[in-house]
This record gives structure tokens, C-alpha cells and sequence, in this order.
């Protein structure tokens, strides 16, 4: 047997911990790993229940941060009360008394928590002791055992290897000396925007809307007409009366319009390619550090939007809804039998995330590496306002790296540029 659960996001909820618990109970001892250990009974109000707890707790603390991102996003878990086949359960205790148990052996360190979690398999409720042992991270220090236990002396350095806790090696003690030392070593990125300007189009939001109120109001008068073919016309062949309901029509006609004003958008990004000044932010890495998945995160205000620029994407304006009631066309690919299509599924490739959050525009770029005094054009945005006032706008960005701490937090300025742009619209989407 083998774990049947997937470690690719933390354990939160009640029906995620009872999954990871019937996941121990169809294991096999083998399946411990690096972000998981189970022990069938122990009680902590006692010394060696306390001291077996906090020495898995210690064991999963000193870990590397990017081997245990490898997992449940650096979390690691502890079962208290469950092994292979077999459900124990454990007293439950105020969580008052178990931090004052555990933190005999643990001291001050507190980047853990733990519940109890109600489980039934088919014998009764029982409880099992979830201890949730936070992320490592560059800068921490070593963790080590703070009171004596038996053979163990304070002082004691433990790891978390694949199956089991023990003590550290020499790699290990190396490795976590190196990452208590980046506590000192901290992001220093420089970001610039590189010429962008956000385009000002006052009349932009003016003529989408009007446009996408005559066709919402040229399609649903379609449901006052007569239908334009009798029945007795259902019977051609490659011809079908229309059999849609009137809501299955309404339907379309919402989804063709939101297809026309991305459609806009889409136009208007690769005229603002042509006529306007892209935002084409510039990373530069000033120190002798390399810097791993450096995330930038650019906050700009909420009168600004931002549409990506492909340089392979062209403009998909949607297909006009068959108007309503009418005989349609059955095409001959509907007359014949089924031809399996045989292809290559296209490279999937990262973008900027275009999102709002707590009222910005928030643009999310793709992790990049930066060797040192590097410097790395991200993917390039069009933005646009509709606001009157030519002001620069104020803009705020963020930058993190995986391998060292801390989080840069800058303002930058982004100048206004007045443009009138003439976005060509097909002629099946202009009502006449």
C-alpha cells in the first residue's frame, strides 16, 4: 500500500485532515516522508509523550526552505493517535498545557500549531492530535532541544529526514549554519519602467458601452420577430429549425457580447502596441547574490487597466448568434460521421496574472532568475485609463526571491499619454 493523498497545498479543513488521516490508515510505515510522520500513541501530558512530540516538531523546523517547498508548501505534519490500520485516538488537553509541555523541550520557538481532529472508522469517534509545523525559512536559526530528555542533552540538533527524525549530520548542520546566514542576505532588486506611459482614452468606455448596448438591444429584439422559415422547410436536408428556447438564445447573445468587449480589448492592447508606450518593466539584480524566482508584483490604481501583449495573438472577435427563429444551416461536417482529429496539445507558456484586489489593478509576472548584476526585460503590458486628469499615476511594486529573505516594497511614477485610437470593429458586430 501506498499514502493516497496529495501533498500540492497545505492540510486546511476538517475534510482535508480526515483525508490525511484515511490516508495513514491505508499506508505502510514506508510511506513517512520529509512533510509527514505518525505515531501511534503517546500522550503528552507526560514527559515522554512531550519529548517524542516536539522532537518531530524540532526535526521538520530544520529543514531547507526549498527542499520543503517541495510538499504541501512547506508545511509538515505530525499525526498524533493513527498508524497503518489502526486508529488509537488521544486525550484531548487546553491548548494552554500543551504549549507549556512542549515548550520544556521546544523553548521559544512557536512557528507550529496543532488540533484535534474527530475521525470515525466504524469503531467511534476518536481523536487524533494534528500538529501543523510551519514552513522553514531563509534567516531562521537552528532550533535545537532545550531540556534534557534521557540520552538527549539540550543543545541537541534534530532533522527531519525521508522516514525518520534523528540527529543532524554534518551536510545537515552546514546547510542550516548557511540558512540562518542568509538572515542577513535580503532581496535588493531595482525596478524601473523603462519609457511606459498609461495611454488616457476618455472616449474609450464611452464607445464600448454604446456599441454593446445596440447589439444586446439588435439580438433580443430578435425574440419579438416571427420566425423567418414555416416548418415545412424543417424537412430540407443540411437545413434544421432553430430549437432553441428564448433564455438558450439570451444565453448566447450574453456570451457573444462579452466575447466582443474582450474582442475591444484585444484591439485596443495591439493598437496601444503600435501608438503608445507599453509597460516594459526592467529588473535589475545591483548586488554579487543570485537571486531565485524573483516575483514582482506591480499595484497600480483602479482607474487603470492592463492587457497582456502577445505578439501571436490575434484579435478573436466572436461569431455573431444565428439570428432567432430562423432555419439554419447544418454544415457538412454535421452530415458526416466523426473523424478523430489527431494533434499536439500547444507549450504552455507563463504570463503576467491581470487581477483586482482590495480595489488596485494588480499585475502578477512569472518568477525569473537573476545573475548577479543582471538585468531581465519582463513580458510587456498595454495600460490604459479613461480618467480626465493627465497627471503621472502613482504606482507601488514588490519583489521576492526564493533563496533569500524579505520582501522590497518601492513607488514609481508612470506618465499619463493623451492617444485617440480608432479601433476597427467588423462589420457583422455593427448593428445596422
Amino acid at each position: 500500500m501506498t499514502l493516497n493523498f496529495e501533498a500540492d497545498q497545505p492540510v486546511v479543513g476538517l475534510k482535508r485532515q480526515q483525508a490525511l488521516i484515511r490516508a495513514v490508515l491505508g499506508a505502510t510505515s514506508a510511506d513517512e516522508t520529509r512533510w509527514l510522520e505518525w505515531k501511534s500513541r503517546h500522550d503528552v501530558s507526560k514527559a515522554a509523550g512531550a519529548f517524542a512530540v516536539s522532537k518531530a516538531i524540532l526535526g521538520f523546523a530544520n529543514r531547507m526552505p526549498d527542499v520543503a517547498a517541495q510538499w504541501a508548501e512547506g508545511h509538515a505534519y505530525l499525526l498524533v493517535g493513527v498508524e497503518e490500520e489502526a486508529l488509537h485516538g488521544v486525550a484531548t488537553y487546553d491548548i494552554e498545557k500543551v504549549d507549556a509541555w512542549l515548550g520544556r523541550y521546544l523553548g521559544n520557538f512557536d512557528r507550529y500549531q496543532f488540533t484535534y481532529v474527530p475521525f470515525d472508522n466504524g469503531e467511534g469517534t476518536r481523536h487524533v492530535m494534528l500538529v501543523d509545523v510551519f514552513p522553514p525559512r531563509w534567516g531562521d536559526p537552528i532550533h535545537t532541544l532545550r531540556k534534557e530528555y534521557e540520552k538527549y542533552y539540550p543543545g541537541a540538533i534534530f532533522h527531519r529526514y525521508a522516514g525518520k527524525t534523528q540527529f543532524a549530520g554534518p551536510a545537515e548542520i552546514e546547510a542550516l549554519t548557511e540558512r540562518a546566514r542568509r538572515a542577513g542576505q535580503r532581496i535588493d532588486v531595482n525596478i524601473d519602467s523603462a519609457g511606459a506611459t498609461i495611454a488616457v482614452l476618455k472616449d474609450f468606455d464611452g464607445v464600448r458601452e454604446r456599441l454593446l448596448d445596440m447589439l444586446q438591444e439588435e439580438l433580443r429584439g430578435q425574440l419579438d420577430l416571427e420566425p423567418a422559415w414555416p416548418d415545412r422547410f424543417s424537412s430540407l436536408v443540411g437545413y434544421r429549425p432553430d430549437r432553441r428556447s428564448p433564455q438558450e438564445f439570451l444565453d448566447e447573445v450574453e456570451k457573444y457580447l462579452y466575447g466582443v468587449k474582450v474582442a475591444m480589448e484585444q484591439a485596443l492592447a495591439h493598437k496601444l502596441r503600435e501608438v503608445g508606450a507599453p509597460l516594459k518593466l526592467k529588473v535589475v539584480n545591483p548586488g554579487e547574490t543570485f537571486l531565485a524566482q524573483v516575483e514582482v508584483v506591480l499595484s497600480l490604481p483602479d482607474t487603470v487597466e492592463a492587457h497582456l501583449l502577445d505578439d501571436d495573438q490575434e484579435v478573436d472577435w466572436p461569431t455573431r448568434p444565428a439570428t432567432f427563429g430562423a432555419l439554419r444551416s447544418v454544415p457538412i461536417s454535421g452530415l458526416l460521421p466523426y473523424i478523430p482529429r489527431h494533434g499536439y496539445a500547444p507549450t504552455t507558456v507563463r504570463h503576467p496574472e491581470i487581477g483586482r484586489e482590495q480595489g488596485h489593478t494588480i499585475i502578477r509576472y512569472p518568477p525569473v532568475d537573476l545573475r548577479p548584476n543582471e538585468t531581465v526585460l519582463l513580458d510587456p503590458v498595454a495600460l490604459f485609463s479613461t480618467r480626465e486628469e493627465l497627471e503621472p499615476f502613482a504606482c507601488d511594486w514588490s519583489a521576492t526571491a526564493t533563496n533569500v529573505s524579505g520582501r522590497i516594497r518601492r513607488s514609481m511614477s508612470v506618465p499619463a499619454q493623451a492617444l485617440e485610437i480608432d479601433i476597427h470593429v467588423p462589420d457583422d458586430a455593427i448593428p445596422d
